[in-house]
């Protein structure tokens, strides 16, 4: 028997990073690949997706929204749906909503258990009323293959997010085969203890340059004793952060070209990609981010480009140049002012001297 674990869709979800254009085609592209995710779930003998948590990104849902995921659920009967609410599902699906279909599960704020034959799904809501008493109540038979789903973050972890913070340590023992956790939007799994196993599945598609790589579900199977568990990719595009050392560059424009070569070598066009350029330069390497940025989002769905390079200053270099310049940069490694205020203060100067923006 297969099932899936998924977690934090964040279905509608602003997504203030991406221009409006952008926003609206990676808005639709979410709530589709939880389409995508029924249809592969009824293809492929899933006998429940369970979603712990955050389906939504808070209580602004659209009615249309609403109605394409449910006709998604009530059109695969075959699936059932294990709903647990996260921190961000203010405004998602209610137990009490009219026309909610028969396949669509809810967990609630106590420990609520779905049976199919040999295996139990348990899950409960953490509140502030149950948080740190819900591990006591949890009573799992030895004889039973058990999952169990929470959402919040283990202590290892630090969110950006207030959420629930899990105590790995007190459900130890505890007859937990598979511990399916929502939250923490990058993929891991870690043993919990002789018998079992804990996941995060990560969020199904990334929203912003904090949820970069491969983003999927987990698929369970509990065809033996032991649950196998594989993480699938299932994301329509990914987000990547890449970052380039320009200091053993002597060209800006070699650079240039060798950046978009290897992006374009190892990314898909398809994805959205963030580069930041470090190490350190000679004050006339002159880096052109406008440039580079344009000729990344010809080639890729979106890009973003920082500098984050430094001068590479030495009196030396300037103590035969006879110029202005030269004349401004002595004066300025010659006064009281800290290395990071000359290297600014330099730059600036520079610039202004060529008749450039400071």
């Amino acid at each position: 028997m297969k099932f899936i674990h998924c977690a934090d869709l964040h279905i509608d979800s602003r997504m203030e990073t991406l221009p409006s254009e952008k926003t609206k085609i990676r808005r639709e592209e979410i709530l589709h690949t939880f389409e995508r995710l029924c249809e592969f779930a009824s293809e492929n003998t899933v006998r429940a997706i369970i979603i712990a948590g955050d389906m939504f990104d808070g209580n602004k849902i659209s009615s249309k929204t609403k109605a394409r995921i449910l006709y998604a659920i009530k059109n695969n009967p075959d699936v059932d749906f294990l709903y647990l609410k996260g921190n961000h599902d203010e405004g998602g699906l209610n137990a009490v909503d009219e026309g909610i279909p028969e396949n669509l599960k809810f967990f609630s704020d106590e420990w609520t258990c779905f049976n199919y034959g040999d295996v139990n799904i348990s899950g409960i809501v953490i509140t502030d009323k149950n948080n740190g008493l819900f591990y006591d109540t949890l009573k799992l038979a030895d004889d039973k293959k058990n999952i169990v789903v929470l959402h919040g973050q283990t202590a290892e972890y630090k969110s950006k997010d207030d959420g629930a913070v899990i105590s790995i340590p007190r459900l130890k023992n505890k007859n937990i085969d598979y511990l399916a956790l929502g939250h923490i939007h990058s993929y891991s799994e870690n043993l919990l203890d002789l018998r079992g196993k804990y996941a995060y599945s990560g969020c199904l598609e990334g929203r912003g340059f904090d949820e970069t790589g491969e983003k999927g579900f987990v698929l369970i199977d509990f065809s033996g004793s032991k649950p196998v568990t594989e993480f699938i990719p299932f994301a329509t595009r990914n987000l990547y952060e890449i970052e380039f050392d320009v200091s053993e560059s002597d060209n800006w424009y070699d650079m240039r070209r060798y950046i978009i070569t290897r992006l374009v070598e190892d990314y898909p066009t398809n994805s959205l990609i963030k580069v930041i350029l470090k190490g350190e330069h000679r004050p006339d390497y002159e880096i052109d981010l406008d440039d580079l940025l344009l000729r990344l989002n010809e080639r890729f769905f979106f890009a973003k480009v920082y500098d984050k390079t430094e001068l590479r200053i030495s009196e030396k270099d300037f103590e035969k140049d006879k110029s202005i310049r030269g004349e401004f940069v002595r004066a300025v490694l010659k006064s009281d002012m800290d290395n990071l205020t000359k290297k600014r203060v330099i730059m600036c100067g520079i610039n202004a001297l060529k008749g450039e923006d400071i």
